[in-house]
């Protein structure tokens, strides 16, 4: 139980709302697991196929260890926002500087080959899966290479889907803090939010779409893949195995030439796969459907239930967890478009702990916001280069110590040789002195008659030797644009693809961060932000957003233009990689144009609702003037698209 008087963390609230939603996808993961035990058991027994007290359910508990794994996976590189490098190659990069490559490989290895087990052991005696197999009355038992090929598959589908979880960034949540659109009247807080059993049937069967197709593909090909690569390795390993279980097979056994593909082995490999695929995948999306709901709770914010509900969300607003402070930004849009007891419980909270709320609140949604602008400031004037010119050290400006001794001399310190007395002694002196004085002065060897005249023997040698076609192409500029032809003809490539800085890519992470997009976060702080100025005209008593109101429309300004800046200027230019740049494609940066669309909103409603009273709110007219050009823009804007959407 909290002390008196202590404003509960706002981590206290969202980790038991993260606990109930992993418990809830938890449930669709056990019923998957159930499903997939009556798939893959003996059919011998109707009742006994299905009766979840029997054998069915002892196969779900023990199937439900797999996407359990992944659920560990998910907790533990759970984060919001999108990875925001600048090249796939970079995020490469990244992540083998971190354990999640390994994490990641290990869970699913684990979990293949704790369903493989499962599996296994579930067929019926007709599958022909032991471990080894009974030869005649004469023979000694070998081992069985059919389960062999199903465990390789199983470990081969686990390695494709560590490489689909890191690529697509599975760990990422983005549907909790999704924008709100601005222009969509406020919702009473009686609304329920999305329901997750509708996204998971909305979304379930594209899902079962794409396993399909890899199951098939996976029974198609992995015969061919498990025979042309990892036959012998698997074999060698499965019977170290089998005679560590204490198996009578021969200490030698070798591989039969014709493997052991029948049509049955195929179509248990492709139901197998199917059932193995549908409990990571779908255990993955009904974690991410329930992780990323809404920050409420029964109806109300997470907060409602704390002591100091405005004290509790404000330090979510400064945590310093990214994961904690966004579900406190989309939270804090949330009350302010849903609840408007609450957004009045801010304006009156004028004794919080720090200061007032509005003022602690705005300051956050202030701060998060100006992050754009600080980030943009940093690359166009990066203090890197101040760094870097700060270790260049400026002799004159070296203050040393008095000389103590005797100046060293300037005279040669080494005795002369003896002068030659031979042909070659003389040689060898000669060429000896022309190289010690080109060595210690490069420059003047240049000016040397034997330099001009090894030039001139070349020169001579290039024009007699090569035709000028031959000429033309050993010259450094042909060289150079050979090779710029070659890297643009890679980089075009799907080999290439990954190598590749494009526009979008680095006008992110300049403007939203890195290694993680604060885009959503800035939003909800936007969003957020404008209804509370918007809605105290008529709930504020005090008086106190107002005079807040002139720095809240210079910071939306300020953003909006160092963004198009940015995006329209020419304070960046594309990347040499870029080989599908366009010109005209400049703008077409999804999440620049969600918060430029954001701002534009947020400036047009603050406008009508504070234009009339700017003179007595301290807007100055520049700043009115910039407003209202800005919010012109989208107005526009949203008359081409109405035009667009009524010819179509």
């Amino acid at each position: 139980m909290p002390a008196p008087n202590r404003t509960r963390l706002y981590r206290e609230f969202l980790t038991p709302a993260l606990h109930r939603r992993f418990t809830q996808a938890a449930g669709v993961s056990l019923l998957l697991s159930y499903i997939t035990a009556i798939v893959i058991g003996d059919k011998t027994s109707l009742i006994w196929a299905w009766f979840p007290l029997g054998r069915a359910g002892i196969r779900t508990l023990l199937l439900f260890l797999s996407p359990l794994l992944v659920f560990v996976l998910r907790v533990a590189q759970l984060h919001c926002g999108s990875r925001s490098t600048t090249s796939p190659f970079q995020t490469f990069r990244q992540y083998l500087q971190r354990r999640d490559i390994l994490e990641t490989s290990f869970c699913y290895a684990f979990s293949a080959v704790l369903f493989s087990e499962v599996y296994i052991w579930s067929v019926s005696k007709e599958a022909n899966l032991n471990w080894v197999v009974q030869g005649r009355s004469w023979e000694r038992q070998r081992l069985n290479e059919r389960p062999v090929y199903l465990r390789s598959l199983y470990l081969g589908l686990a390695l494709l889907q560590t490489g689909f979880h890191l690529w697509m960034d599975y760990d990422t949540i983005r549907g909790s803090v999704e924008p709100v659109d601005q222009a969509s009247p406020p919702q009473e807080s009686s609304q329920a939010p999305s329901n997750p059993v509708e996204q998971l049937k909305s979304r379930f069967p594209k899902l079962l779409q794409e396993i399909g197709i890899i199951s098939s593909f996976s029974a198609v090909i992995g015969p061919i893949v498990y025979s042309l690569t990892v036959r012998k390795t698997a074999w060698r390993i499965s019977h170290a195995c089998a005679r560590f279980l204490q198996w009578d097979i021969p200490s030698k056994a070798e591989l039969s030439i014709i493997p052991p593909y029948h049509i049955t082995l195929i179509i248990r490999s492709l139901i197998s796969s199917f059932c193995l695929l549908l409990l990571w995948r779908g255990s993955n999306l009904a974690f991410s459907v329930y992780v990323a709901q809404e920050p409420v709770k029964r109806g109300q914010p997470l907060t409602q239930d704390s002591s100091d509900p405005n004290g509790s969300l404000i330090n979510g607003l400064r945590s310093r967890k990214s994961l904690v402070r966004a579900f406190a930004f989309c939270e804090l849009a949330k009350i302010s478009q849903s609840f408007p007891q609450r957004r009045i419980s801010i304006f009156k909270d004028i004794d919080c702990p720090g200061g007032p709320a509005w003022s602690q609140i705005s300051s956050e949604c202030l701060k998060m916001i100006q992050g754009i602008y600080t980030r943009i400031s940093e690359y166009s004037s990066p203090s890197t280069q101040q760094q870097q010119q700060q270790l260049f050290i400026n002799p004159d400006q070296l203050q040393s110590l008095p000389r103590m001794g005797i100046p060293p001399k300037e005279e040669a310190v080494v005795l002369q040789p003896s002068a030659p007395s031979t042909k070659r002694e003389l040689v060898e002196s000669k060429v000896g002195s022309f190289a010690k004085s080109v060595g210690n002065n490069p420059a003047s060897g240049n000016g040397s008659p034997v330099v001009q005249q090894s030039k001139y023997y070349l020169e001579q040698a290039r024009t007699k030797l090569l035709s000028p076609e031959q000429q033309q192409a050993v010259s450094p500029a042909h060289v150079q644009s050979t090779i710029n032809t070659y890297l643009t003809r890679f980089l075009r490539s799907g080999f290439g693809q990954p190598f590749r800085q494009t526009f979008a890519r680095r006008v992110r992470s300049i403007a939203f961060g890195q290694p993680l997009s604060e885009c959503v976060t800035i939003v909800d702080a936007i969003d957020a932000l404008t209804r509370l100025a918007t809605a105290s005209i008529h709930e504020d008593d005090y008086g106190k957003v107002a005079r807040d109101i002139p720095t809240v429309v210079q910071t939306f300004i300020t953003t909006h233009q160092s963004l198009e800046n940015l995006i329209v200027g020419t304070l960046l230019q594309p990347h040499w990689t870029d080989v599908e740049f366009q010109e005209s494609r400049r703008e077409e940066v999804q999440e620049v144009q969600v918060t430029l669309d954001a701002l534009r909103h947020g400036l047009a409603e603050l406008m009508n609702a504070f234009g009339a009273f700017a003179p007595e709110i301290g807007l100055e007219g520049k700043d009115v003037r910039a407003a209202e050009m800005i919010a012109g823009k989208n107005k526009r804007k949203d008359k081409e698209t109405e035009m667009i959407e009524g010819i179509e």
